[in-house]
């Protein structure tokens, strides 16, 4: 599936240069990896599967669905397509991380180390989107929810968090360009209404995501209780995740639709939890093969200018 839709890509790949964003680690990976369209489809291509295959491994390892599937990766896979090379993509790959360690407090007597790698990883995905900083309340719902109550777990991930920050700052400001990136930063982060420009293609497709994510919120809602205890408390974290990406929408750093990339991985769990135990397997069937077709539909949509 990744094969196909790389396939696809290739055949309507937009120009890509090198641009200053004025995002640090981001700029540093643009200049030191890529400098053409060719080499920014590759590496969207590596990351989707390493992304998918690591989500499998994370969901299966974690316990978060009762049984071992590759619909979470297939769901994942799908929906990054329709999303051309930004910093986001490099970001939401370090969330990868972030979200493996957040799930791994469980049953953590002194998850110190965890919660500070969780953070460090926090911190640098900042460094490549700003937007991604609004999860950094997430660690503290990990912390209430897997009952990880001591003082030390509250301010080890505000030491993680700043480290990577700590370190930029003092590199940007032994090269005499500290106040700009600060003014850029505080520019991006202000909150603003959101505008987008929605093509057909992205419509239909959005649309269909929508209609899986509400069949999935109403099943998990109504057998959440059924879950095993890990299961439930996996859940929650996915939850308080969707939840918190939803304020990266109201910066000017969200960049149209990209921000919707930050929200994989929740989007990813949920319906693939729904694929998986729904029972009206006609409808959900009939549901995840539409929600196919119309990422393939983008896809050619730009090809033949549809």
């Amino acid at each position: 599936m990744a094969v196909l839709f790389f396939a696809l890509q290739l055949l309507h790949l937009s120009d890509y240069s090198f641009v200053q964003t004025g995002y640090p680690l981001f700029d540093l990976a643009q200049y030191l990896l890529f400098s053409n369209k060719w080499l920014a489809a590759i590496l969207v291509f590596v990351l989707s599967l390493l992304m998918a295959m690591g989500f499998n491994n994370l969901i299966s390892e974690k316990g978060v669905l009762k049984y071992n599937t590759v619909l979470p990766a297939s769901v994942l896979i799908i929906f990054v397509s329709i999303f051309s090379f930004s910093s986001v993509w490099l970001a939401v790959f370090l969330l990868l991380f972030f979200l493996n360690k957040l799930l791994g407090v469980y049953q953590k007597e002194r998850p110190y180390t965890v919660l500070f790698d969780a953070a460090f990883l926090l911190g640098m995905s900042v460094l490549i989107y700003p937007p991604t900083i609004f999860l950094f309340p997430l660690i503290y719902i990990a912390n209430l929810t897997y009952s990880a109550t001591g003082w030390r777990n509250y301010i080890i991930p505000v030491l993680g968090f700043i480290s990577p920050l700590l370190m930029m700052v003092c590199y940007l400001f032994f090269v005499d360009v500290l106040p700009l990136y600060i003014e850029h930063y505080i520019r991006m982060l202000n909150l603003s209404l959101p505008s987008v420009d929605i093509t057909l293609s992205k419509g239909i497709f959005f649309m269909l995501l929508a209609i899986l994510l509400l069949s999935a919120f109403k099943e998990l809602a109504q057998w959440i209780a059924l879950k095993s205890l890990r299961s439930r408390k996996a859940f929650i974290v996915f939850v308080a995740y969707f939840l918190f990406s939803l304020f990266g929408f109201f910066t000017p750093a969200a960049d149209d639709l990209q921000q919707l990339m930050v929200l994989a991985f929740p989007i990813a769990a949920f319906v693939g939890n729904y694929l998986l135990f729904a029972r009206k397997w006609w409808w959900y069937e009939v549901l995840f093969a539409l929600f196919l077709l119309s990422a393939i539909y983008f896809h050619l949509s730009q090809v033949f200018g549809l």
